[in-house]
């Protein structure tokens, strides 16, 4: 409602000039008045009357400036002016003019407004301050605006016997019953009062009045008794819903349910506000599978306040299988071109709607189907798999309700022709990209932005998938200290895929903090400089390049800029003398401090080292001195012979025979049949001992006689033959002799020995000539070498093992 201005109106100041002139004696000019009072509707018609005490000339006025109006004469000394629908507030003024003294003028203030209307919808709460007392804050509608100055009054009865209620202006308690509170202000529509805690119901009326009339509000009862708070058991619950029994003692008729995923994130359930049973079983729907739901409730009677809130609740929903497929991609280790290694990301609670168990990795073959499957647990984000050429990828999340949708991979192994333009801006808060491409005939199905620190592509890699409308991505969460790979692929649907690959380097760099720590090898004049990787948390961002400085004794600085992948620098030719050599390393915004300057002596060259000299000399000497001796040619034939003293003589191999190659025609076996004119003894026959006298005698023999001897039934047909060794000079050593007439064999020619005696007449012609030889030469060995002795006894059929012959004793003699 609004209040009157605080200004001096004209009827005011008519009024304080008539006491004036009351007080100093004098009469007033005129007296005013309404025909309706001062305080009339809206819209009603009224006169206002002027009662003059001088016979001058009579005129009325109305609003501020003065404006005549034309007024109605009843006498000489009254007149009115008539006013019709009243649609504000006005002022009236009366002024008598006389020549020669004008007195004061008169007036009056007209107030047009409503009475009031009844108030409405009242609504009080309560709040327990001490033990002892509450308080209570009530607000009403008053409903039409009465453009008059108003007063409320809030009225209060309770039904305790000791009850009281005190002003919140602080006054003293009032006795009761009723207790009338007034309401100060010029919008009165609220009231706050305090009571004993043990009051427990009150009836709350509002009156208001002005100077047209006044209303009161019908009774609005409170009760002030706080229900219990209602006792909520464990929630029973499907995948979207949960079953809450309610149990209270007293029926309610307001109960309020919340629920919350997170602490302090309460929701409150919309239907759940109706009146509640002692015992009662409310569901709550439209809830997300398994998810942790916690509930709690209060209660309120019809009237009054609301009751605590109930002790928490919680219980899972129940799971259901996966709504998406998994975000994946792929990358090819350089190491291996048949495999590939695939990533995906963890699903949300929300996509996941269950724990996952297992991931399925499966290798699909377009010609054979299934060719690989693995199940990983829940814990892996990657996994290898071999790859072929017309193969296809599929990864899978399982929960204990069933499978998601497969994410396909294929390997884009060819790369398309058009060119991919990308556009980056990066900041401390991320990096923006945009991409173009030149129009193709078919639309890409997907993008992808990936992004991994410089060098660890395989441990960290990110990516973002976008769909085939996307032109621009945002990557956020970088390390403005790290140096990051980022590329672009746009995929297509026939296996082609155009990419663009870039290093950010304008992400918050710095310079580098610290300078490479240097190690070095020093060969002669050459010096092998390496340098290990900076820190990742100190590089300041992408390292371009390093510089290694090489200061020598007269201050002179030389450098050598190195490419930032490498970590090695060979320093050539470098002077004798002291060196100074540090590195450092580059970013974009510039050079890193020096971390260690290593100090370098370069040694002059030595002279040719004389003891190798001297014996190089030596060896040549004697090497040339060799070799004029050996021109001569006694001294080569002795050489030769002693050459072949220390040399295995090439003895032929009886199996190489005809002999023995018709015996192994035959089967391995001889058969020696007796001639017809033989006469068979009927007595025992010894066996025939052949008594050999030199070794070369034995191998010209090319043919073996056969003695037939008369057999018995239980005797060889044949008689044994045992051959007896020799020395070299014909003295036989007879080991057996069983008959003085035992004929000797002829087994082989005596080629042998005849050359031997040759060579030894020879070596005596000489032997005058040559005596600085004659103690190291020794009889040359015979022609052939056998270590072991004869073999099995010739019983029946004749055998190679029978015709061995023992050379052990050659160089007995020698």
């Amino acid at each position: 409602m609004a209040a009157i201005p605080p200004k001096w109106s004209l009827v005011y100041v008519v009024a304080l000039m008539l006491l004036v002139q009351l007080c100093t004696g004098k009469t007033p000019a005129c007296v005013s008045w309404s025909s309706a009072g001062p305080v009339v509707r809206l819209g009603s018609s009224l006169e206002v009357y002027c009662t003059f005490n001088c016979e001058c000339e009579h005129s009325m006025y109305t609003e501020h400036p003065p404006a005549l109006q034309r007024h109605t004469v009843v006498n000489s000394s009254t007149t009115y002016v008539r006013v019709d629908n009243i649609t504000k507030h006005r002022t009236f003024s009366c002024l008598c003019l006389c020549r020669a003294l004008t007195p004061d003028p008169c007036g009056l203030d007209i107030w047009a407004g409503y009475p009031p209307e009844r108030p409405r919808n009242i609504r009080c709460s309560y709040k327990v301050v001490t033990n002892q007392t509450g308080e209570v804050f009530c607000s009403w509608e008053r409903g039409l605006k009465t453009h008059l100055k108003d007063t409320a009054e809030l009225w209060c009865v309770s039904c305790h016997l000791v009850c009281a209620i005190t002003r919140v202006s602080g006054d003293l308690p009032q006795p009761w019953p009723p207790f009338k509170i007034p309401i100060r202000g010029a919008d009165p529509q609220s009231a706050r009062f305090s009571v004993s805690t043990k009051v427990h119901f009150i009836s709350v009326r509002v009156r208001t009045h002005n100077a047209l009339g006044s209303a009161m509000s019908p009774p609005a009862n409170y009760t002030l008794t706080i229900p219990s708070a209602p006792v909520l058991e464990r929630p029973q619950c499907t995948s979207r819903g949960c079953a809450i029994r309610v149990r209270q003692p007293l029926r309610t008729q307001h109960l309020a349910v919340q629920y919350a995923t997170e602490p302090g994130l309460w929701t409150t359930y919309p239907h759940s506000d109706v009146p509640v049973a002692l015992d009662q079983l409310l569901s709550v729907w439209s809830l997300e599978p398994y998810r942790l739901y916690h509930f709690r409730a209060r209660a309120k009677f019809s009237t009054g306040l609301w009751s605590d809130w109930s002790d928490v609740t919680h219980s899972w929903t129940q799971e259901e299988a996966p709504a998406r497929q998994l975000d994946v991609w792929y990358t090819q280790p350089p190491s291996d071109v048949k495999s590939i290694r695939l990533y995906w990301k963890p699903m949300n609670v929300t996509h996941a709607r269950g724990k996952i168990v297992v991931y399925l990795v499966a290798v699909h073959s377009s010609e054979s189907g299934l060719v690989y499957a693995a199940n990983l647990s829940a814990e892996a984000t990657s996994a290898s798999v071999a790859f072929c050429a017309r193969c296809h990828v599929t990864v899978s999340a399982l929960n204990s309700k069933g499978m998601s949708p497969p994410a396909n991979i294929t390997a884009y192994h060819t790369k398309a022709l058009a060119q991919l333009d990308v556009q980056v801006k990066a900041d401390e808060h991320g990096v923006a990209l945009w991409w173009r491409q030149a129009e193709r005939a078919t639309a890409p199905t997907a993008h992808v932005v990936e992004w991994y620190p410089d060098g660890l592509k395989l441990q960290e890699l990110h990516w973002l998938r976008l769909n085939g409308e996307a032109r621009q991505a945002v990557i956020k969460g970088l390390n403005a200290s790290e140096c990051y790979e980022v590329a672009v692929y746009v995929l297509h649907s026939e296996g082609l895929m155009t990419t663009r690959s870039f290093r950010l380097l304008n992400i918050s760099q710095s310079v580098p903090k610290v300078g490479p720590s240097v190690q070095h090898e020093v060969d002669f004049n050459r010096v092998a400089v390496t340098w290990r990787e900076l820190p990742r948390a100190q590089r300041g961002g992408c390292i371009t390049e390093y510089t290694i400085y090489l200061e020598d004794a007269t201050g002179s600085v030389q450098q050598y800029s190195v490419q930032a992948a490498k970590r090695k620098f060979f320093l050539e030719d470098l002077p004798p003398g002291a060196h100074s050599l540090w590195v450092t390393a580059w970013t974009a915004q510039g050079e890193s401090p020096v971390a260690q300057k290593v100090k370098i002596l370069i040694r002059a060259a030595d002279g040719i080292p004389v003891l190798p000299l001297v014996l190089c000399l030596l060896l040549s000497a004697a090497a040339l001195l060799l070799l004029c001796v050996c021109q001569i040619a006694a001294v080569k034939r002795r050489v030769w012979l002693l050459f072949q003293r220390f040399m295995l003589q090439v003895v032929p191999d009886p199996a190489n025979s005809k002999w023995a190659k018709e015996c192994t025609q035959g089967k391995g076996e001889i058969k020696l049949q007796p001639q017809a004119s033989e006469v068979v003894p009927t007595e025992e026959v010894e066996p025939i001992i052949s008594i050999i006298t030199d070794m070369e005698e034995v191998s010209n023999h090319n043919t073996v006689e056969a003695v037939s001897s008369p057999a018995g039934p239980s005797t060889p047909r044949w008689p044994l033959t045992t051959y007896i060794k020799g020395d070299s000079n014909g003295s036989e050593q007879t080991q057996a002799s069983l008959d003085s007439s035992a004929t000797n064999v002829d087994y082989l020619s005596t080629g042998c020995q005849e050359r031997r005696l040759a060579m030894e007449e020879e070596d005596l012609d000489e032997e005058g000539e040559e005596e600085e030889f004659a103690q190291i030469l020794t009889p040359l060995p015979n022609c052939s070498m056998f270590t072991e002795p004869v073999g099995p006894q010739i019983i029946g059929n004749l055998t190679l093992d029978a015709v061995r012959i023992d050379c052990s004793g050659i160089f007995e003699n020698s």
